[in-house]
């Protein structure tokens, strides 16, 4: 479990993400990456501030496969989604400041 995001299963990304009227930010990883905590720490200060306005969520690629449906093959990777659309994606280590433009994009902010 990582703090502050909801595990999802390819079972339920259609409803929870695609489906949903919220925005969803899903963090696709790889349990035994050491690479994983660092994205988490990037992230973890918008799920502070815009949990109530946005899902985020992870998926254990090790359990599951949608992954694979959108072409992620690097882990971990954080996508964005609103309106049932990609907005934006992250499959490295982004700097904080990419982060921040596509949470503003999501939101509508930007």
């Amino acid at each position: 479990m990582i703090e502050g995001f909801k595990e999802i299963t390819d079972r339920e990304f259609y409803e929870k993400v695609m489906a949903s009227t919220k925005p969803s930010v899903v963090l696709f990883i790889d349990p035994n990456s050491p690479e994983t905590q660092k994205f988490v720490d990037i992230l973890k200060p918008y799920v502070d501030q815009y949990g109530d306005k946005i899902d985020f969520y992870f998926m254990d690629v090790t359990k599951n496969t949608s992954f694979e449906d959108f072409g992620v093959f690097n882990f971990p990777s954080a996508l964005y989604f609103r309106d049932t659309m990609e907005i934006d994606r992250h499959d490295f280590i982004p700097p904080p400041d990419m982060v921040e433009q596509a949470i503003k994009r999501l939101l509508r902010l930007a």
